[in-house]
């Protein structure tokens, strides 16, 4: 709960397929349709891997109908797999792929065309310069405050998609004088969501877990530390106690053609996860120039890049800036015409590990210097709070020592303040052994629980307050002590500098009569659920089989 936004916001999703819209952002985009923010969903591909363009297309429609989304927009690329026989728009530089679909330019349906005959009346071939002018000018046309966009998934088209965007964004961020400076976060369908774990009938619904190591895996790598994500409460029509009356399963009911409720049990969770990029960068308006070396590369918004994307093993190469062996300098030089404010830097370094800084100077023309060092593994973010710095003109970066042969800086940041100004609203939610908690049940024998806070963006001093439950207190660290007749209990938890930012829940004391009595009927409707999945599945797939189209 927080107080009340000013102005309605635009939020855009972009996702790959039809049905990632709902692993990546289901209940994020259903909580923006509930509080009147004009939400829009693009979808790079039409889904024409195995059924008909037309079929995915009014799935996704139905489907995005139940969760209120008023925009919906396809940029009619091929739905292609790893290792596809005709080629990857991704690596398609010259001349346009055939996608398995058999198409070789953009196409839609009647009431839905492609953006590019939309916004041109001409179609796209299918190569990778006309993927980015399309997504180019999606974004530029939209301008939506809120981007939620796919990450590096195993699967191709939302490798494409996760490095394509980034690349795109980057070229927007870096014209002359841009103020387009979008909140941005990047969510994975797969690790977080479709392959997370089966376990939504559960006492209490569960939050996302930290995905398990594995070849597709980069949790821990680069901007993807566990601990930096950034957790998304669920509105109450996405967190049921009973999977049927679910609005996410509704929704995933309406992709028939992927059996894509099947898989609610594992989507469906207490939170969802994704990491935020800002994109306030001072880097992105400077003149940046090297003793030697790529350069730019420090400033193009690109963390990570590969020039393969079929491979089930994550590969990237080596995308950084850096420096020739003979170079005696290894020097980078940031140079703004308009003096700038400074306050916190943030360095990535080389996504593989056989090469690492150890050691470098920073310096600006305001009289700051300072030696850090070294670089974390994986490329994660070195991020480094200084004084404040006015009317900083030049800054330059130094690497001092190294070791391994393959050291640079992925991404070089500068930021006028610790957090990007966005539209996003600050929240907090409270927590239960890590997860999510909004109506809680708990043996009836319980005599006390402890809550937790997160919050998002700033961590800010909390009030906790009984709301319900005459006997029963909590502590100022959040330790609540049941009083013996209280079976129900109200917490509120508000910031102590604006106690219109709450969050307020419900902790319930059951017998366990109550426990089994719930755990028998989700088991009844867990079984007969898939039951009626698995049959219509078939169905579905019989009638793709021998009519070609549903």
């Amino acid at each position: 709960m927080n107080k009340e936004k000013k102005e309605p916001r635009k939020v855009l999703v972009i996702v790959p397929h039809e049905d990632d819209e709902i692993n990546v952002a289901g209940s994020v985009m259903c909580n923006f349709v509930r509080h009147n923010d004009e939400v829009y969903c693009v979808f790079t591909t039409n889904g024409d891997y195995s059924f008909w363009a037309a079929t995915r297309m009014h799935e996704a429609v139905h489907s995005l109908t139940i969760l209120g989304v008023q925009h919906i927009l396809f940029l009619g690329y091929g739905d292609t797999g790893n290792f596809c026989k005709g080629g990857h728009v991704f690596y398609a530089d010259k001349e346009a792929v055939t996608s398995p679909g058999g198409r070789k330019e953009t196409y839609g349906i009647a009431d839905f065309p492609d953006y590019a005959w939309q916004k041109r009346h001409r179609h796209s071939p299918y190569d990778r310069h006309h993927f980015k002018e399309d997504l180019h000018d999606l974004l530029l046309d939209i301008q939506a405050d809120i981007i939620f966009c796919v990450d590096y998934d195993v699967h191709a088209d939302h490798r494409a998609c996760s490095v394509l965007f980034e690349e795109t964004l980057g070229e927007i961020l870096r014209r002359p004088g841009n103020a387009y400076q979008p909140a941005v976060f990047k969510g994975f369908a797969y690790c977080t969501s479709f392959g997370a774990p089966a376990d939504f009938y559960q006492p209490n619904l569960r939050s996302v877990p930290c995905p398990d190591d594995g070849p597709d895996r980069i949790i821990g790598y680069s901007l993807y530390e566990w601990s930096k994500r950034v957790r998304f409460p669920v509105c109450a029509e996405c967190r049921t106690m009973y999977m049927r009356h679910n609005t996410l399963y509704k929704a995933l009911f309406e992709h028939k053609s992927q059996s894509a409720a099947l898989h609610a049990v594992r989507i469906i969770n207490g939170d969802t996860v994704f990491w935020q990029r800002r994109t306030d960068s001072l880097s992105y308006q400077a003149d940046v120039t090297a003793t030697s070396g790529l350069a730019d590369r420090v400033r193009d918004f690109k963390l990570l890049d590969t020039t393969d994307i079929d491979t089930k093993k994550a590969i990237f190469h080596q995308y950084v800036w850096r420096p020739d062996e003979t170079d005696p300098e290894k020097k980078l030089t940031f140079h703004w015409e308009q003096g700038q404010q400074i306050t916190l830097i943030r360095f990535f370094a080389n996504i593989n590990d056989d090469g690492r800084i150890i050691k470098w100077r920073i310096c600006f023309d305001s009289g700051y210097s300072a030696i850090y060092g070294p670089m974390p593994q994986h490329g994660r973010a070195f991020t480094i709070s200084i004084p404040r710095q006015q009317d900083v003109h030049t800054c330059t970066v130094q690497i001092l020592e190294w070791s391994g042969t393959t050291y640079g800086l992925a991404e070089c940041e500068f930021f006028a303040e610790k957090m990007q100004k966005t539209m996003m609203q600050p929240f907090l939610k409270l927590k239960i052994n890590d997860d999510f908690v909004y109506d809680y049940i708990l043996p009836e024998k319980t005599e006390q629980c402890q809550l937790s806070v997160y919050m998002y963006p700033l961590k800010q001093a909390v009030t906790f307050t009984v709301r319900e439950g005459p006997n029963s207190r909590v502590s100022d660290e959040g330790l609540v002590l049941f009083g013996v007749s209280d079976t129900v209990v109200r917490i509120r938890a508000a910031f102590i500098t604006d106690a219109t930012i709450y969050d307020e829940i419900t902790l319930r004391r059951v017998s366990a009569g109550f426990f089994r009595k719930r755990s028998i009927w989700q088991h009844l409707e867990k079984w007969g659920l898939t039951w009626y999945l698995k049959k219509y599945r078939k169905y579905i797939h019989i009638r793709h089989k021998y009519l070609k189209k549903l």
